[in-house]
């Protein structure tokens, strides 16, 4: 059986949680592993399913530690 899947862009969101958040905006409230790695002009979400919630563009990831699901500076458009 085929699924066929949309084109799905999803951007960075340069704002508070990459530079003016720090470093405890990069990482898992609850487990405080890093999830979020800026790379210069690149955002890097380390070994995480993502979730997108379409209508809002929120994107959240899962924290590969503890399971819980994390915001990330990515806005879903599509």
């Amino acid at each position: 059986m085929t699924f066929s899947i949309d084109k799905v862009y999803v951007y960075p969101m340069f704002g508070e949680a990459l530079s003016g958040g720090g470093e405890s905006a990069n990482r898992c409230p609850v487990c405080r592993s890093k999830i979020v790695v800026p790379d210069g002009g690149q955002v890097l979400i380390k070994n995480a399913i993502l979730r997108v919630d379409r209508p809002s563009g929120r994107v959240t990831a899962k924290c590969a530690q503890c399971k819980s699901w994390v915001e990330v500076p990515l806005m879903y458009v599509g």
